[in-house]
């Protein structure tokens, strides 16, 4: 019993493929990208507050430093910072979902604004 490839499937698929491509991308405003935006960064936060605690708590234990520079050091811990060569590094937790709407948002809106 052998099997066979059923072509049929396929020649179905191209008017859909053709139609998706035709349809243009959903309309996003500046307004709902900045909604997505904060609650990107609201969510990063929330996941980040463990981490800096942490790190600033293992600061003060060692006791190099002192209590408010540990605390201002670490504020800003897991954002956007440029690395050694001055090009920005990513920032920790935009892979969560909320960060990838907004980044594709952004993405749209941007693609958007390009077409004439």
């Amino acid at each position: 019993m052998a099997l066979r490839y059923n072509n049929s499937g396929k020649y179905l698929m191209i008017p859909l493929i053709c139609l998706l491509a035709a349809t243009p991308a959903l309309a996003v405003t500046d307004a709902e990208v900045k909604k997505l935006q904060q609650q990107c960064e609201a969510v990063r936060e929330k996941s980040l507050a463990p981490i800096r605690a942490q790190r600033t708590q293992d600061c003060i234990d060692q006791q190099l430093r002192s209590k408010d520079h540990c605390e201002r050091y670490y504020t800003t811990y897991g954002n956007v910072a440029p690395g050694p060569s001055g090009a920005p590094q990513q920032g920790y937790f935009y892979n969560l979902p909320e960060c990838q709407a907004w980044l594709q948002a952004q993405d749209a809106l941007r693609v958007g604004r390009s077409r004439p």
